[in-house]
């Protein structure tokens, strides 16, 4: 793999800083399994920053190559000179850059990147599954709670009776897809969703009700149950793509693997079979092209570390700091087309 970095001049009040990457990794189509490449633009922008602002730092996911997804043609448009780090645990590619506070307030800060994406949908337990990911460093983290999906007793309880006494993984691991089915309404009425929050869903259900929320609270609810199980999940936030031939499309969709040892990483989405019912088996083993990994995992350290504490889970969304604290004053569009 070649990496070629173009470093620009400066331009009017910022700094242009086109990076351009050599195709990180070659996709293959196999039979039967569905291709879309799209053309990716993503873009925010910083303002009405506090006026006693002396710093600002900013992270921003940066998609990687993964067996079912390419990432080739970066050009990133920075207003600062960055760099681009992987974090230690969970292997997240990550756009760095800093600005003190005169430059970051004398006007908008404006980030943008484009790139090309070709992802490829993952079809059929037990054909292919096992090449989502090699197994380098371990099962260890992939069974360890995060801060929003303890392991506790009422989240045993629950996994014991969703396992249904089942002892194959396969087996258990359908049998608590179905139960979170069951016990979960796609719902973003009712406040503390989002968050991927076990205990809000636990205690909702055990109180007799549905747990309630998005994609994210579904699969962190599915990902402790089976980690109590001695299941190890892999959690994955992305972007999700319209079908069609392209768009521009708000807010971010995760979705979740669990590792056999005759399958490998085993997909599964969960609110997308809640939303549609006939593609309820599919969904357990398979995932569709129409999306793209940003970053994997929860509890995520950055590079360099923030000043904050671990971040629930990256992205899309950027990450950004003012002096020391989490600042939200940004507004994130992405918009894509398809390459014929």
């Amino acid at each position: 793999m070649k990496n070629r970095v173009f470093r620009s001049r400066a331009v009017k009040a910022f700094l242009v800083i086109i990076v351009s990457l050599a195709t990180l990794f070659v996709a293959v189509g196999y039979a039967g399994e569905k291709l879309r490449e799209v053309r990716l633009e993503y873009k925010f922008v910083i303002d009405a920053l506090p006026a006693s602002t002396a710093k600002v730092r900013v992270w921003v996911p940066l998609p990687s190559a993964l067996p079912v997804q390419e990432v080739k043609g970066l050009k990133v448009k920075a207003p600062a000179p960055y760099t681009i780090g992987k974090e230690a645990v969970w292997g997240n590619s990550v756009i760095y850059f800093e600005l003190d506070g005169d430059k970051a307030r004398s006007a908008p800060v404006e980030f943008s990147m484009v790139f090309t994406v070709t992802r490829q949908e993952l079809k059929g337990l037990g054909k292919e599954a096992g090449r989502l990911t090699a197994i380098k460093d371990g099962l260890v983290k992939y069974l360890r709670p995060s801060r929003m999906g303890p392991h506790s007793d009422l989240v045993k309880t629950l996994a014991t009776k969703a396992a249904s006494g089942e002892t194959g993984v396969e087996d258990k691991a359908r049998h608590i897809y179905d139960f979170v089915l069951k016990n979960m309404d796609y719902n973003k009425n009712k406040p503390g969703w989002g968050r991927g929050d076990v205990s809000r869903v636990c205690l909702a259900i055990a109180g007799g009700e549905k747990g309630t929320g998005n994609c994210t609270d579904f699969h962190s609810f599915f990902a402790a149950l089976l980690q109590t199980q001695k299941i190890p999940v892999l959690f994955e936030m992305g972007y999700p793509l319209k079908p069609g031939s392209g768009g521009s499309v708000g807010g971010y969709h995760c979705w979740a693997s669990f590792y056999t040892e005759e399958h490998g990483w085993v997909p599964v989405d969960i609110s997308e079979a809640d939303k549609a019912p006939k593609l309820v088996d599919y969904y357990f083993g398979s995932i569709d092209e129409n999306r793209v990994t940003f970053s994997r995992g929860r509890d995520i350290v950055l590079v360099p570390r923030q000043e904050g504490e671990p971040l629930n889970y990256f992205g899309p969304d950027p990450y950004i700091e003012v002096d020391g604290k989490p600042f939200e004053g940004f507004e994130r569009t992405i918009s894509y087309k398809d390459i014929k």
